[in-house]
């Protein structure tokens, strides 16, 4: 089995890259990136039979070379709301099969829009299959399955926004999640709302324990409707600490500075976003010493959780055998674990046959929940609490 890590030398990638090779060191691991020197560096380190080549994904002959003979790739390439959906058409041209962590709203639907297109070439598309979404949807389907009626899903996270290995694409897709209108699920149908709106507070596993989280712009309201059958409501909230980069990150965008707008600085046009995304990610340097100080203080009782950590929730509502019901799942990793290893527990389903179906898929469409969290539990503990009857 040949598969291609596209991106595999960013910092989900290179992780994703270790532990598909760490679980399945017979498989023959292309790492595909524009960073030639980063992947022959980690191409070194794991060892086996890996390689590189250079890809440039804004190119598309340059995607279409690097998928040509592969049986399946697994892309981190980001953000998505820019390669999405080119790595996925190129996919379906050369007919290879994809696992993806796709987690920008906008660009998985345009992804499911390929849906024809993908079966018609005969290859399964996954997309979203990292933590959020990811892990998020197949807890939904996992807490679905166990009840008659479903009436809402509820995903949410919260984020370290300190992770000195993040690179600028986890923090662009923050901002695109954040900015402007994004769809959510409400009353049986998709509508428009205020990013960071609609605050709560959300108990999730330690050491984040209790946190404030909004709604944000990501896939989880544009795929779970459409795959458990009659849920009322679905919606994503998510946040970051610690809470002076939030309220940065707040400022940023009401002055309009998370835009993907072109501004013009000493002759040179780029996009406001990718400025503050710069300095989102030079704040260590830039920051006077006592607000680093300020900033480590509020991290240091979540120890080294609080630099790199991920935390994730997910509570299903229904009716089973006549009464309201409700699962709640939760679960927290580091950054790079808990997004990349979803992803490569889905390539690792195909040569085993556990992969069935053509066209474009969210987890939660087509990832058996028991069959992925027997192996992600092996390194991710996925907490559970049990059907709780809900006071009416």
């Amino acid at each position: 089995m040949k598969v291609v890590a596209l991106g595999g030398a960013g910092h989900i990638g290179a992780c994703g890259v270790r532990e598909l090779t760490k679980r399945a060191p017979d498989i023959e691991v292309v790492i595909a990136d524009k960073n030639v020197e980063a992947a022959n560096k980690l191409a070194t380190e794991v060892g086996g039979k890996t390689s590189v080549k250079m890809v440039d994904a804004s190119e598309h002959k340059s995607l279409v070379d690097v998928m040509k003979g592969a049986d399946v790739v697994l892309s981190t390439l980001g953000p998505f709301h820019v390669f999405g959906e080119k790595v996925v058409k190129a996919a379906i041209e050369t007919k290879t099969n994809l696992v993806d962590i796709c987690d920008d709203w906008d660009a998985t639907q345009s992804c499911l829009n390929l849906n024809s297109e993908a079966r018609k070439a005969g290859v399964t598309i996954i997309i979203g299959l990292g933590a959020t979404p990811g892990i998020t949807n197949v807890m939904a389907r996992y807490g679905a399955n166990k009840l008659d009626r479903v009436d809402e899903v509820h995903t949410s996270w919260a984020w370290s926004g300190v992770d000195p290995t993040q690179g600028p694409a986890i923090v662009d897709h923050y901002f695109h999640a954040v900015t402007g209108k994004v769809l959510t699920y409400q009353d049986s149908k998709w509508v428009e709302i205020k990013a960071n709106s609609g605050p709560e507070i959300i108990e999730f596993v330690p050491p984040i324990g209790r946190f404030q989280v909004c709604h944000v712009g990501h896939p989880e309201p544009i795929t779970i409707p459409r795959y458990i059958k009659g849920v009322k409501m679905v919606c994503n909230k998510g946040g970051i600490w610690p809470d002076m980069l939030a309220e940065a990150a707040k400022f940023f965008v009401t002055a309009g500075l998370s835009s993907l707008k072109e501004v013009t600085i000493g002759g040179i046009s780029m996009s406001a976003r990718s400025i503050v995304t710069s300095l989102f990610l030079d704040m260590a340097e830039l920051a006077a010493p006592e607000d680093i100080e300020a900033i480590l203080k509020e991290v240091a009782p979540y120890g080294e959780f609080g630099l790199t950590g991920v935390v994730l929730r997910t509570a299903v509502k229904g009716e089973r055998q006549g009464k309201p019901m409700r699962y709640v799942y939760g679960c927290g990793a580091a950054a790079d674990l808990i997004t990349s290893l979803p992803a490569v527990l889905g390539v690792l389903m195909f040569p085993q046959g556990q992969i069935k179906g053509k066209g474009v898929f969210a987890p939660e469409g087509i990832v058996d929940p028991k069959i992925f969290f027997q192996e992600l539990i092996k390194d991710i503990p996925v907490e559970e609490t049990k059907a709780e009857p809900i006071s009416l």
